[in-house]
């Protein structure tokens, strides 16, 4: 079984466990970019799921029967969230609940139910037919800046380029409801708009 088979199987596990309990979670990290079908160097070695703190209180107690340990709270120079692990179709899974990055005077809080959830990606899981929330490109965009990765972070920009109609609305109100310096969002609309030139050279030399 592929990569991304395990996945969407450990994903169908994770929804029929919440089906009904009303929590809001999304689909991050590697993993989500790749069911968008984003090229990726490797395959994703495990499933990053965000929620909010309440909501991931109630995710943990779902799918308890999974868990490799409890919910503990982390805070590090960078980064502050509530994390707890679970192996569901031999697949790692990290619950990341209350998610704050802080770097270069930006402070990023991943508020799922009010704003990454409705501008979430929605993919049908072929095992089960169920729907999974993947988080939009705006968080990769902003979450890869703050944490210096540049090969996520051209991926996010190039795929927002490839359609921006679609992926522009949910930058602007991320970018709105967090707090990111002038310097910041001048560096991210830059990388944007070089990526959207990219891609129109590129289908200038293809025609």
């Amino acid at each position: 079984m592929d990569h991304e088979s395990r996945i969407e199987r450990a994903l169908c596990r994770i929804a029929e466990r919440l089906d009904g309990t009303g929590v809001a979670w999304v689909v991050g990290g590697s993993a989500g970019l790749m069911l968008r079908g984003l090229p990726l160097p490797a395959p994703p070695r495990d499933l990053d799921l965000y929620a909010d703190p309440t909501d991931a209180e109630a995710m943990h107690e779902a799918l308890s029967v999974w868990a490799v340990d409890r919910p503990v709270r982390s805070v590090t120079e960078r980064y502050e969230s509530i994390l707890s692990h679970y192996r569901i179709e031999d697949v790692h899974v990290e619950l990341v609940g209350g998610f704050v990055v802080e770097d270069r005077g930006c402070r990023y809080e991943v508020r799922v139910r009010d704003i990454l959830l409705p501008e979430a990606e929605r993919r049908t899981l072929e095992p089960c037919g169920t729907g999974a929330a993947i988080v939009p490109l705006a968080h990769e965009l902003w979450f890869n800046w703050l944490r210096g990765r540049r090969d996520r972070l051209e991926l996010a920009a190039d795929a927002i380029a490839a359609d921006p109609d679609r992926h522009l609305r949910a930058f602007r109100a991320l970018t709105a409801d967090s707090r990111f310096t002038p310097e910041a969002i001048a560096e991210v609309e830059s990388l944007l708009s070089a990526a959207a030139r990219h891609r129109k050279e590129r289908a200038g030399c293809e025609s």
